[in-house]
Formats: structure tokens, C-alpha cells, sequence
């Protein structure tokens, strides 16, 4: 029997404009959400000296079923398993950005300043618990391309997360003092370029030679995938750009999104 299509026209830019609503919607709570958390965290912090007070006061004293320890404990645990989950739930929006597939007549003027802006904004919360950021962009430029912003921010965002990853690894709690993500943007012979450089766990020759095969992941299970880099480096060539990664084991990463420069 002669299979018949009977997709409705237009269904599949439906759905990729359904998907990328979606992400959005995501991002706009999950912003509330981190900032609230972050807050909370930090006013319970100034709370500490009165539970340490009243512990010293009341020996084996408890407030409801818990004593002042168990209580710090257990508010400390809430708060960062919120913001813990926070950070899935960016995971969860970037993955459906990725599903928007915009052919490349479609691409516009893209300021890649306005991008890395807005990505760490995404990605504050998380950046400040693991590490220190210097970011390098001259304010006199836009550093514009020809692409797709969901999908540039996709990239972007990947590189970013795997840095700070990497520091956490290294430095753990220490990450805020010893850690160091930077960010440089830069833009030459019609290209423009930014650079991601960590001074997490770095990698050997052999994990570098591997990383972007689909699935291959140095990450625990269940906090990677082993996509990131793939669809990084497939959505750079989308653009007519590459990815370039360098890495030494035990002294950090740095990666470069190289794409060509919109010409006026």
C-alpha cells in the first residue's frame, strides 16, 4: 500500500516555534526561582549567630523535632537542592533549544556580545557557587555574525558549563577563591572569536582526542551526556565556524568558537 503523508504544512515550524516558547517559559521561572534561593541562602546566613546563640543556651535543646544543628543542616541541604535543580532545569531548557533547526537562509544579524551577555546572566547563579568570572568584552563592539541566536547561545552555553564543571572537580568548595572561568571576546581578518578558558582538571592528549565523539562524556554518570560537545561543534559549522579546544591535564581548558564576522 502507497504510504501517504498527511502531515499538515507548516506542523514541523509549529512545533520547533512550540519547542523554543518553551525554553523560554522555562528560563523566566527558573530565573526567579535561583535569585529567591540565593537570597534566602544569604539571610539564613545572617540568622546563623542567633541558632549558634540559642544552641549554646539550650543544650540538647530542640526547636520542634529537630536541634539547631540539624536544623542549619537541613535548611542548607533545601537551599542547594533547589539550586542544584535550577541548574537541571537550564539543562533541560538549553536541550530544547537545540531541537530548533532554522535552515540558514533563515539567519540574521546576531550580536555575539549580546549573546555571551546573556547566557552568563542565564548562568549566574550557578558560576558564583563554583567560581570566580572574568569577562573581556570591548564595549566599543557588537561582535556581529550570520546564525541563529537560540542556537550560538546553545554553543556558547555548553562551553561555559563544561569550565565550570571542571573548576568545581578541582577546587570543590575552594572554587569561589581558586577557581577562574574567562571569557574573551575578540574579532580579526573577519572573524570573530571567543575564547573560554578554565583552570579546572584540563585534560590528556587521549581525552582530548575523544571528546568529540557522541556520547563519550568524563563527567559522572548522570550529570553528562556526551552531546555537548558533538552538538557544539556541529552548530559552530552550521555557521560557517569551528571549534578549537586546547588542554593540559591538571592545569585547565580553553576553547574557541571561531565564526565568521558579519560583513555590513
Amino acid at each position: 500500500m502507497e504510504h501517504t503523508d498527511t502531515t499538515l504544512p507548516g506542523l514541523h515550524q509549529d512545533l520547533q516555534q512550540v519547542v523554543v516558547g518553551i525554553s523560554h517559559e522555562l528560563n523566566n521561572p527558573n530565573a526567579f526561582i535561583r535569585l529567591n534561593a540565593a537570597n534566602l541562602k544569604k539571610l539564613f546566613w545572617f540568622l546563623r549567630p542567633c541558632l549558634e546563640e540559642y544552641g549554646v543556651n539550650h543544650p540538647g535543646g530542640k526547636l520542634g523535632p529537630f536541634t539547631v544543628t540539624e536544623i542549619q543542616a537541613r535548611i542548607n541541604g533545601a537551599l542547594d537542592s533547589i539550586l542544584d535543580a535550577s541548574v537541571r532545569i537550564i539543562t533541560v531548557a538549553d536541550k530544547l533549544k537545540q531541537l530548533s533547526t532554522h535552515p540558514l537562509e533563515e539567519f540574521t544579524r546576531i550580536s555575539m556580545a549580546e549573546v555571551v551577555r546573556e547566557e552568563l546572566e542565564h548562568h549566574r547563579f550557578y558560576l558564583e557557587k563554583v567560581t570566580r568570572l572574568a569577562v573581556e568584552i570591548p564595549p566599543e563592539e557588537d561582535f556581529p555574525v550570520k546564525g541563529h541566536k537560540l542556537q550560538l547561545g546553545q554553543a556558547f552555553s555548553t562551553l561555559v558549563i563544561n569550565g565550570a564543571d571542571a573548576i568545581q572537580e578541582k577546587y570543590g568548595e575552594e572554587g569561589p577563591e581558586k577557581g577562574l572561568l574567562r571569557v574573551t571576546l575578540s574579532a580579526g581578518e573577519g572573524r570573530v572569536r571567543i575564547r573560554v578558558s578554565d583552570n579546572g582538571t584540563g585534560m590528556s592528549e587521549e581525552t582530548l582526542k575523544k571528546i568529540r565523539t557522541p556520547y563519550f562524556s568524563t563527567k559522572p554518570q548522570g550529570k553528562g551526556d556526551g552531546l555537548g560537545i558533538p552538538i557544539c561543534e556541529s552548530i559552530l559549522k552550521r555557521h560557517g565556524g569551528e571549534l578549537v579546544i586546547e588542554s593540559e591535564e591538571g592545569s585547565g581548558t580553553e576553547a574557541l568558537m571561531d565564526l565568521p564576522r558579519w560583513e555590513d
